[in-house]
């Protein structure tokens, strides 16, 4: 494919547009397109087509290197994607090299160490020629969808541009009208799946995100659970929080808090009216008031991310989050706060006092209990006798009622019952359950006795690791409890059986310590701060890269495009007679084919001449092969025999009787 002219300031515009790299893309399109205004050109050999192509490897290995330690984590993803965007500019030594020799294309095996191998050791290698500048246009307008800003002008963008490099291609048989028409459809139609596969990512982020975490990604207005799931719940050792006390040796919270839901609707909990709004920073940037009050415990906890955002897990009580580089905090009346970081870790300060503040106040959604449930709930309470009891004593008679007769299992072996539901069949049956169960039990028996009850949802602490000096909170702490409202406050009520920890704990596999170990190492590095080079590094490297230039260049002859002749590359042999000999022999029998063998070619024309002289031929070829591509050549009388031998030949094809 041939481009038109200034396709390749075209495209390098539209990636220096959509990466924001506007001078970048000035200076490298005036480069580009450059050579096509200069006469000026340079014999360059394979050597010099290869040292180049080297040269801009190494350029992409050390761009990714200089990434890798300067950008913010996630590390090994950005520094990938940051060299993948930088191509067009690695690249274009090579470009240039091409358009500024006088063959004006580039060898393949420049581009590759095995072809270079084989070039070098394969007599019958025939090198293959091409023109670079259609597949960087093509590389350009890949890499600029990697900053992957999600507008229409990204797609207008690549149709205009594909249908300016297209138009140079198009049949000359074509009608304008037809071909504008195809055009026009292939771009719909490639609209529509550029669409879908937006789509299709963010479906399978969301996936991936929901399997990395085994579930326990936090949505502020929905929690659906695993209430009358059959088999074993799925247990994930990754860890997702690190929480270090302060001062250091203090106790760590019990519980930290993600979101609440006050309506049960089959399975599932939902947060109503509860919708988030933004908090002001305060004077220093870093820091969130959730409420006035002064703080007695604190803690620094760093949370994994999910796509650079995390629903925030947080003590009892928090009054203010500090030393926290965030873009956006968002926060609802049910204590959930949403936060926009960046990288795969985010460290944050949760300050907490006594009480719960802030949290909206009891509402008729807290003393709701789902018509499917009223029957089993009814029936432990009149069992229990709740409704006749104070507040405090209905709180602590069904902590007794579920700590007596109730055990914590995560596996559920048959499917629940016909007519029945899965609370249902908890309290009044299987007795067995994972917190799920005891927390949703726990609300709605509480609401049932009078007492506004909501169910939350966030993580237990309970795994302290010596290697790190900090609590580790894996996903499959992920915990479910109630905060209930006795004596004129919210207050935290978890009713599952401690044993819970326990028996996760010896769930877990075998290498848990080395993958941790892995693990805190791969978070110690993704703290590094990034590695900013200096004004004299910069020259340095500018330097090194000006001396590799002059080193590659030196010495060779320019020459004005009208005067430039092309030159054969010399090597050993070129003065074989044998050439003139296979010449004589093409015009007599038939031309050699492309890519065939010299030894196959003479099997194919052996019959179109004389027997007498298929002897001496063979004698000829042998000499010339070894001559032209043995490493020691051959002898001096060997010479004078191969040059006798083929003019002696010559002079016989040229008789009619040869």
């Amino acid at each position: 494919m041939k481009l038109p002219p200034f396709a390749l300031p075209l495209a390098l515009a539209f990636w220096g547009w959509r990466s924001g790299h506007y001078g970048a893309a000035a200076l490298m399109a005036a480069l580009a397109e450059g050579p096509r205004f200069v006469a000026l050109r340079f014999e360059l050999k394979h050597a010099e087509f290869s040292r180049v192509a080297d040269l801009c490897t190494v350029l992409f290995v050390a761009l990714l290197g200089w990434l890798f330690l300067s950008v913010e984590g996630p590390r090994t993803a950005r520094a990938v994607l940051t060299g993948m965007l930088w191509l067009p500019a690695v690249l274009l030594p090579i470009l240039l090299a091409q358009r500024l020799s006088t063959s004006g294309r580039l060898p393949l095996s420049a581009l590759f160490r095995y072809l270079r191998k084989l070039r070098a050791t394969d007599p019958n290698y025939r090198e293959i020629e091409f023109d670079l500048a259609p597949v960087y246009f093509v590389i350009c307008v890949v890499v600029a969808g990697i900053p992957n800003e999600r507008d229409p002008y990204f797609y207008v963008g690549i149709v205009l541009i594909a249908a300016w490099a297209l138009w140079a291609a198009r049949p000359a048989h074509a009608r304008i009208a037809s071909w504008l028409g195809v055009l026009a459809a292939s771009a719909v139609l490639g609209y529509g799946a550029h669409a879908g596969l937006g789509r299709a990512q963010g479906a399978l982020e969301d996936w991936v995100g929901e399997w990395y975490l085994g579930g326990t990604s936090a949505n502020p207005y929905r929690s659906t659970t695993d209430l009358g799931s059959v088999g074993r719940l799925k247990m994930v050792d990754g860890i997702v929080l690190r929480v270090y006390p302060e001062p250091t040796g203090a106790a760590a919270p019990t519980l930290l808090h993600r979101a609440s839901f006050t309506t049960l609707e089959g399975n599932t909990w939902i947060a109503r009216r509860a919708p988030m709004a933004a908090l002001q920073p305060l004077a220093d940037g870093t820091s969130w008031e959730i409420a006035a009050g002064a703080a007695k415990r604190r803690a620094r906890i760093f949370i994994h991310l999910e796509s650079g955002k995390a629903v925030l897990a947080l003590p009892a009580g928090t009054l203010r989050l500090s030393d926290m580089a965030a873009a956006l905090v968002r926060r609802n009346s049910l204590g959930a706060v949403q936060v926009d970081f960046g990288g795969d870790w985010a460290p944050y300060t949760a300050e907490s006092g006594e009480a719960l503040q802030d949290y909206a106040p009891p509402g008729a959604e807290d003393l709701q209990i789902p018509q499917r449930e009223r029957a089993a709930v009814g029936r432990v309470v009149e069992q229990l006798g709740l409704k006749v009891l104070a507040a405090p004593e209905a709180l602590a008679r069904v902590r007794e009622h579920l700590a007596a007769d109730f055990h914590y299992a995560t596996y559920r072996e048959q499917a629940v019952p016909a007519g029945s539901t899965p609370l249902e069949d908890f309290l009044l049956r299987s007795k067995s359950g994972h917190c799920e169960y005891f927390a949703a039990a726990t609300a709605l028996l509480l609401r049932a006795a009078g007492i506004p009850a909501r169910y939350a949802t966030g993580f237990a602490v309970t795994e302290y690791s010596k290697l790190e000096r900090a609590y580790v909170v894996r996903a499959r702490h992920a915990h479910a409890w109630v905060r209930a409202y006795v004596g004129g406050r919210w207050i935290d009520v978890d009713t599952t059986p401690p044993s819970w920890a326990e028996e996760e704990e010896r769930a877990a596999p075998a290498w848990q310590a080395l993958t941790d170990l892995l693990r805190w190492a791969q978070f110690r590095w993704a703290q590094k701060g990034p590695l900013e080079m200096s004004v004299a590094w910069g020259m340095v490297l500018a330097a090194l890269i000006a001396l590799f230039v002059w080193r590659l260049f030196r010495g060779k002859r320019a020459a004005r495009q009208a005067a430039v002749v092309a030159m054969r590359r010399q090597l050993s042999g070129e003065d074989s007679e044998f050439y003139a000999l296979e010449a004589r022999l093409a015009a007599r029998a038939g031309a050699r084919a492309p890519h065939e063998s010299l030894a196959t070619w003479l099997a194919r024309i052996a019959p179109a001449i004389d027997r007498s002289l298929h002897e001496a031929l063979a004698r000829a070829k042998a000499l010339h092969e070894r001559y032209r591509f043995d490493p020691r050549g051959i002898g001096a009388d060997e010479r004078r025999t191969l040059r006798s031998e083929c003019l002696a030949l010559s002079a016989r094809l040229e008789s009619p009787h040869g």
